[in-house]
């Protein structure tokens, strides 16, 4: 069988940042804190130099579910957006140990909708069903508030890269079982869903600057519940995906997740629910995020907006 060097696209590889390569090994739960402050001042550089949004950006907070914490959230709604009556409910990637509300990645969202960035929850200060419960307060708040924002409540969409893929994947269970509010669309873009990786793509030999079995093992143990992953914290063990929205799911052919991807888009399809599912050959985990120009992130983000633009014209 090819290695992944033989396999995984030339242009990503050539556009690599340097110094990848040990990013992920401090993923622990008293080492995540250097990772996230050098996210954070990467992020804080790259915002500083944004023009500044073209309509309403708005810090919000929602009640919490059920008695748990208040959410915060980032509320953006281009003057110009070409469906500002439906909502993106996005739910930020990082394996559900670290990522960022300010995720830039909605930006390339707001031009076609409006889109509520979610502070969930992180591990391993908050173990599941903390995050998963922060978006499906988020749904609720959307849901119930909907003429103060301008939202049509029949126009949710849910969803988020990795961490928060399977967070998203996790929330639509949920918000299932508590009879929440009809969804449009879930978004699932190469979603953490499964946290044992028993799987052929499972056991890829996949390089350090890319996230591993090794290193989504730890994060895992993290994230789920002390005595063990439930459906809200690792979706693909769900048996009923009964009665779940239409789906878009991508992810690529060298990502630890692409297999346990695949079983569950098969599985929503074996329940009647449309789904849209693509899979971009020599692309491992996060090709879009970190490196945007390559052609095939570019070819990725093409078919995604006429995908997502579909979906809103339905």
């Amino acid at each position: 069988m090819p290695s992944f060097a033989e396999l995984v696209d030339k242009d990503i590889i050539a556009a690599m940042p340097m110094g990848m390569d040990r990013m992920f090994d401090a993923i622990g739960p008293h080492s995540i804190g250097p990772i996230r402050a050098d996210r954070r001042q990467a992020l804080e550089a790259a915002i500083a130099e944004m023009p500044p949004f073209p309509g309403r950006q708005e810090n919000i907070t929602m009640p919490g579910l059920d008695g748990e914490p208040d959410v915060p959230g980032i509320f953006y709604q281009r003057d110009d957006a070409l469906h500002p009556e439906a909502v993106f409910i996005w739910l930020h990637g990082g394996g559900f140990v670290m990522g960022e509300v300010e995720d830039l990645t909605v930006h390339r969202y707001t031009p076609l909708m409006t889109v509520l960035s979610v502070d969930y929850r992180l591990a391993p200060e908050h173990r599941c069903p903390a995050g998963v419960m922060d978006a499906c307060a988020a749904i609720e708040f959307v849901a119930n508030n909907a003429a103060a924002l301008g939202i049509d409540p029949a126009r949710i969409i849910v969803g988020g890269p990795s961490g928060g893929g399977g967070l998203a994947a996790g929330a639509v269970l949920m918000n299932r079982d508590r009879g929440g509010p009809q969804l449009m669309h879930q978004w699932l873009l190469y979603p953490m869903i499964d946290d044992s990786h028993n799987t052929p793509s499972g056991h890829l030999d996949i390089p350090a600057q890319f996230w591993t079995r090794e290193v989504s093992l730890k994060a895992w143990s993290l994230y789920v519940e002390e005595d063990g992953a439930s459906i809200y914290a690792a979706a693909s063990q769900a048996e009923d995906l009964s009665g779940l929205p239409p789906t878009y799911m991508m992810t690529g052919g060298l990502d630890l997740f692409r297999d346990e991807n695949i079983d569950y888009a098969q599985r929503l399809m074996a329940q009647g629910i449309p789904v849209d599912f693509v899979l971009f050959p020599g692309a491992p985990h996060g090709f879009d995020m970190l490196v945007l120009d390559a052609p095939l992130a570019q070819r990725f983000l093409v078919h995604q907006q006429e995908a997502l633009r579909q979906v809103l014209a339905g």
